[in-house]
């Protein structure tokens, strides 16, 4: 997450401290503490478009890789390894999950854009 005050990358959500960030969290607007400058802001994890993507719930990171369902330690992944839901990992915080929706993709024309700046 960027911090809106001093644009640097390294905040982390913060623990819900009042009632106002319960009522935040309901419509999934947390609480966030910048690393760098110590500031306290409430922000979504991942832009809207990416919510119906497999996201991590803990940092809202969509840029995941597939893992075996064996290494996800829940109660329930007997029944996701069953059902055969694909298993996620996000890099930066190592979380382990099962989601039933679909891994994001990159867009042809992103990519495209990409190759026509790298020349």
């Amino acid at each position: 997450m960027i911090c809106p005050i001093c644009k640097h990358d390294g905040a982390r959500r913060s623990h819900r401290q009042n009632l106002v960030d319960y009522c935040f969290s309901v419509i999934s607007v947390y609480p966030w503490r910048c690393q760098s400058c110590k500031a306290r802001f409430h922000a979504r994890p991942m832009p809207l478009g990416h919510a119906f993507h497999a996201h991590c719930a803990i940092c809202g990171n969509i840029d995941l890789k597939r893992i075996s369902g064996d290494y996800v330690e829940t109660l329930s992944a007997f029944v996701w390894k069953t059902l055969r839901v694909p298993a996620f990992r996000c890099d930066p915080c190592r979380h382990k999950f099962f989601s039933v929706m679909p891994m994001y993709q990159v867009e042809e024309h992103e990519q495209e854009g990409e190759l026509s700046s790298a020349k």
